[in-house]
Parts: structure tokens; sequence; C-alpha cells
């Protein structure tokens, strides 16, 4: 299947320079439309869909095999948001990349708009309805499993949170995805160490958390992820090694919440806040001022 993606010319770019302009405008114009949705709906997860903007770019925009026009293309690569709480910056994501009509986020939680709370099979290019953690790394090991049966080369990625490994069922799929040598498997963590009780490490301690993957058989990468270019050579690793191993894969990406603005980074009141309209102006004027990509 041809990948089509409306940043297709990006790569005749003349520098490296221009392509990173592009990724931090392109990252400044998502952050700006998910502090919209949450601030003009009344509702959201601003802090974790901040957290999550990087990522969710690179997969969208440069890296899933994927078309807006045939969101049902069985040779297309799955991926799947277990981490339901950044539902508001995959719809951003989604409507720029052109699976949403314009405006659709204007429409975030309004009675009947299939843009809910959080992801549903009812939106094109959506694979999971969201809603209880812990389950996206089953679900996909049943899209892989089916991949490797039907003899289809898409890759199958899921997005975890750090705080959703809390969950019993994280780790009985950890066990299934290496016993199965599921290699077209990619399990990605937003690993931004803050969950709705408080800190990661104080609630439930994950680290050290590669050697806790590794130990289940998983290949494992870390990454900065805000950084788009990091995240994408990550990335290209996990899509070869999908051909030569036999081993599921884990990218670890290192996150801060409410990333791109300065009084919601790392502050847990805003893992479930909606913005004054002062507030909300003050984290606009942030995000057009910021740069959004890479280590600022």
């Amino acid at each position: 299947m041809e990948e089509i993606t409306p940043t297709k010319g990006l790569s005749k770019l003349a520098s490296a320079a221009e392509m990173h302009r592009a990724d931090e405008l392109l990252c400044r114009s998502l952050r700006a439309c998910t502090l919209s949705a949450v601030q003009k709906s009344g509702g959201g997860h601003i802090g974790s869909s901040l957290s999550l903007i990087e990522i969710l770019y690179c997969l969208f925009y440069r890296f899933l095999r994927i078309d807006p026009l045939k969101p049902d293309d069985p040779n297309r690569d799955r991926f799947i948001l277990s981490s339901c709480q950044g539902a508001v910056a995959l719809f951003a994501v989604m409507q720029l990349r052109g699976f949403l009509p314009p405006c659709s986020l204007e429409r975030f939680l309004a009675p009947g708009s299939e843009l809910t709370m959080f992801p549903t099979t009812r939106i094109p290019g959506v694979e999971m309805t969201g809603g209880s953690l812990g389950h996206g790394i089953a679900f996909g090991i049943g899209t892989a499993l089916s991949a490797r049966r039907y003899g289809q080369s898409y890759l199958t990625v899921v997005l975890i949170g750090d705080g959703e490994m809390n969950e019993g069922s994280i780790w009985e799929a950890a066990l299934a995805g290496s016993h199965l040598k599921l290699s077209n498997l990619l399990v990605i963590i937003n690993r931004n160490r803050l969950q709705i009780d408080g800190p990661t490490e104080s609630i439930m301690a994950l680290e050290p958390l590669a050697e806790k993957w590794k130990s289940f058989g998983w290949n494992v990468q870390e990454t900065d992820g805000h950084s788009p270019s990091n995240i994408l050579r990550a990335l290209d690793l996990a899509r070869a090694n999908a051909e030569t191993s036999t081993s599921p894969q884990i990218l670890i990406a290192h996150t801060t919440k409410g990333r791109g603005v300065s009084f919601m980074e790392n502050c847990l009141d805003w893992h479930y806040r909606v913005p004054s309209e002062a507030e909300y102006e003050m984290a606009i004027k942030e995000v057009e001022a910021c740069r959004c990509a890479g280590g600022q």
C-alpha cells in the first residue's frame, strides 16, 4: 500500500533545519487545537494530551502506513490508543491528518457527537473503543496475530500510559506477547511519571522499567518523547526489527505532563482540569511563543 500523508512533501525539504521547523509548527498547531477543544468543551484530560503531541504527530504524519481516504485498508498499520486520556490530542491529530472533517474538534463532547471523552470505533481510523485502561496491548496482540496468520506485513502500534501499568492485564499481555514472539507488535509507553493520584514512583514504583520489560522478553528502546527526530529514529528501528527479530518491542518515551505550557507542566492539578478564560489565553500565548519540538 502506498503511504499517502500530507507531509509527504516534507521529505523533499532542502535541509534538516527546515524539516525541524515544519515539525515544530505542526506540533504547535496541534497543542493549540488541544487546548482550545478542552477549554471550549469544558472537559478533557489536558495534561496527558499535551504530553502526547509529538508522539502522535510522528505516528500519524511520518510513520504509520495509513490513508485517511482508505481507513479500512486491510494492509494498513494498526494504531491503538490504550491510554485513552489522550483522546483529545488524538482527535486533533486525526482532524489535521484528514481522518476527521475540518472543525470536527468544535464538537468535542457535544451531545450526539462522535468525539466523546474517549475514542470509539465510530470514528474512521480508530481501531479500539477506549475507556477502561489496561486492555490495549491484549487487543494489539490480537491484531498482530491476525497479521501473522494471514501473511500481512502491517505493524501494530499500541500507546499506553505509565500509570496504566498498575493494571495487571498489562503484565499478562506482556507475557503473552513474548511467548507468541510477536515482533510485529510495538508498544509505546508515555513515561511522564504522573498519574491521577500522584507520581508513579510514589503510587506504585515502576523502575527499573526498561529492565522489567527486558526480563519479560521484549526488545526495549528509550527516547525523548518530545523530539520528533529521536522518536522517528526509534520507530524506524522498530519497523526494521519487526522483520529480523522474534521479540515484541517496547519504546519508552520520556515526556512531560502538560508539555508546552509552563504552569501545566508536571502539575498534578492538570490531569483533568479545564482552564479558565484567562488561563487559556496565557496557555495559547506560551504555545505560540515556544518551540515545542526537541529539547528546548
